[in-house]
């Protein structure tokens, strides 16, 4: 048995259709909604069976004690491997475990079996809020799978490897969900070889360098300094800053020679070495260290949950080394760019003010005075901010952030983190003015966040239809017949060394068809070239909206988006 077990805000979940022809019968097909609630998704394996159960049961109510949480709802949930148990029996342990859930007091709801179900939760931010876990009671009693799969792979044929290597099925989604919008849009694919991991296609690989290359603009701009760590650490690192003993389970394991590593899941224990690479003075602070490095973490996660939900991900992240005067006006910087950078993508949004959990570092006096300074800062701007009780990280309190989408949705993603405890533990320092050696402390935050997950975001919030700064291609150059596709060509050509992101369609293909095409593309401006606009070296311009404007001058089309480009919009 495979589970992931998240602490949630909320979980909405809608019954649509039933998927096998054996699903449960179920009285209410309505909208469910629980809150403050811990769900469990659940893959029944083969070989599972009461016992494993009850084990399911025992490890999840230890888990609810430390969250002190009594409610957890079980939702069939069979992307999470590739070894299910016949449904009649999966039913069965499913069954077994809501029974044992409610024995052993908990109270307990059950998402139906068999069902193609719509859904929706929020994840807490806290660190123990994602956990996967796996059980097994009876490996004997596992049914032999097809010969095909049980074979070696050296002894399969190529067809037989390649039937395995595909492409990712996202099954009967809404035309309205980001995995849809960016397969059509040629963004990005999720592979079965690599689950939970990204594949980016070229038009999704420019949007994302887009959002870095336009937060390494503003970050510049506010002071910030980029580095770059290693993907992979040793075990000693991760000890010293407590990850080890809090998020080990979450990461992936391996070996450097003889010594135990793994693949960072976050940057800021390597982000205090660099920090340890000289003397700081306090006349060298507030040092603001950005860092776009790509992080792993070993959550049961992928195709069910698209961009939302990843192995392998970037943050827009930063450390801020900062004196205790300096705090307060950092927050409040960081906040300030939060505000700019969410007006430029039209995403509303609201504050939560996280504590101290009850597995934390450090003491309730330190945690107190971080939580004081974030709730003052706040207060200070007119912000107004909802308390999350024991939702900080184990190091220290945050502000999450809740963007809200156009679909009235809303996501966590940009935090701001105040942490005493991690500079103690790597010994890091500043002489001060008095020549004296301080304990700087350190700001965690992200703005965007996961990449993946805002681009996730983003993507459903405007529906493919990137602003013109940001899409991938902003103009197509399109041919009424052959007759001018020369002409076709040096438009394109002209614009691409004007620094604009330019697809030809210089095909045989009907203009209405060609139009059509770019207009399900999504693509900002369309340049439709014939006789009449290569006789007058000019273009007709049709815009996304479908506005047209003929006898355009190049030049003049150029400077339009030069400037729309430069303005955002």
């Amino acid at each position: 048995m495979r589970i992931l077990q998240q602490h949630l805000d909320y979980i909405e979940y809608e019954p649509i259709a039933k998927e096998i022809q054996s699903a449960e019968d179920i009285p209410d097909k309505k909208k469910q909604r629980y809150e403050e609630i811990v769900a469990l998704f659940v893959s029944v394996e083969q070989g599972d069976d009461q016992a494993t159960a009850k084990q399911a049961v025992d490890g999840t109510k230890a888990f609810l004690e430390k969250l002190k949480v009594k409610r957890v709802i079980i939702y069939p949930y069979a992307h999470l491997s590739s070894n299910l148990a016949r449904p009649k029996d999966a039913l069965e342990v499913l069954r077994a475990m809501e029974t044992d859930a409610r024995g052993a007091g908990l109270e307990t709801y059950r998402a139906p079996f068999g069902w193609n179900k719509t859904f929706t939760i929020k994840v807490k931010g806290h660190p123990l809020a994602e956990q996967s876990r796996s059980y097994s009671n009876a490996p004997a009693k596992v049914e032999p799978a097809p010969t095909v799969e049980r074979r070696p792979q050296h002894e399969m044929t190529e067809e037989q490897l390649l039937a395995r290597i595909k492409k990712s099925d996202f099954g009967s989604l809404p035309e309205t969900d980001h995995r849809i919008i960016g397969e059509r849009l040629d963004l990005f694919s999720f592979q079965e070889p690599s689950p939970g991991m990204v594949y980016w296609h070229d038009k999704g690989l420019k949007l994302r360098n887009l959002l870095i290359e336009f937060m390494r603009g503003e970050l510049a701009k506010a002071g910030y300094v980029e580095v770059s760590t290693p993907g992979l650490v040793s075990s000693a690192l991760w000890k010293v800053s407590g990850h080890w003993e809090h998020y080990r389970q979450n990461m992936f394991l391996t070996s450097i020679g003889d010594e135990q590593a793994g693949l960072k899941p976050m940057n800021c224990p390597p982000t205090m070495l660099y920090y340890r690479t000289r003397r700081w003075s306090f006349r060298e602070l507030p040092l603001r260290v950005s860092c776009f490095d790509p992080l792993y973490r070993n959550e049961l996660s992928g195709v069910a949950s698209g961009l939302f939900r990843v192995k392998s991900f970037s943050q827009d992240d930063a450390h801020i080394f900062a004196t205790e005067e300096q705090v307060e006006g950092e927050v409040k910087g960081i906040i300030d760019l939060m505000d700019s950078v969410f007006k430029i993508f039209g995403l509303e949004y609201k504050l939560n003010l996280s504590t101290m959990p009850d597995d934390h570092l450090g003491t309730k006096e330190f945690w107190d005075k971080a939580t004081e300074t974030l709730s003052r800062v706040m207060e200070a701007r007119g912000l107004p901010y909802k308390i999350k009780e024991k939702d900080g990280a184990f190091y220290g309190p945050k502000i999450d952030v809740d963007i809200k989408d156009s679909q009235g949705r809303e996501w966590q993603n940009s935090t701001i983190q105040l942490d005493y405890q991690l500079p103690q533990r790597f010994h890091l320092t500043y002489a001060g003015s008095d020549g004296k050696e301080h304990v700087p402390v350190v700001i965690h935050r992200a703005i965007l966040g996961s990449l993946e997950r805002f681009i996730g975001v983003y993507t459903e919030h405007v529906q493919g239809r990137f602003p013109v700064w940001i899409s991938p291609v902003q103009v197509r150059v399109m041919t009424v017949s052959d007759e001018s596709k020369a002409y076709a060509a040096g438009v394109a050509g002209e614009l691409r060394e004007g620094g604009f992101r330019v697809e030809e369609d210089l095909s045989s293909g009907t203009i209405g068809g060609k139009i059509r095409d770019a207009q399900l593309q999504k693509v900002p401006y369309m340049l439709v070239i014939g006789a009449k606009e290569q006789d007058s070296s000019t273009v007709a311009v049709r815009a996304r909206d479908g506005e047209v404007k003929y006898g355009v001058k190049l030049p003049d089309f150029a400077a339009d988006l030069r400037k729309r480009t430069a303005s955002r919009s």
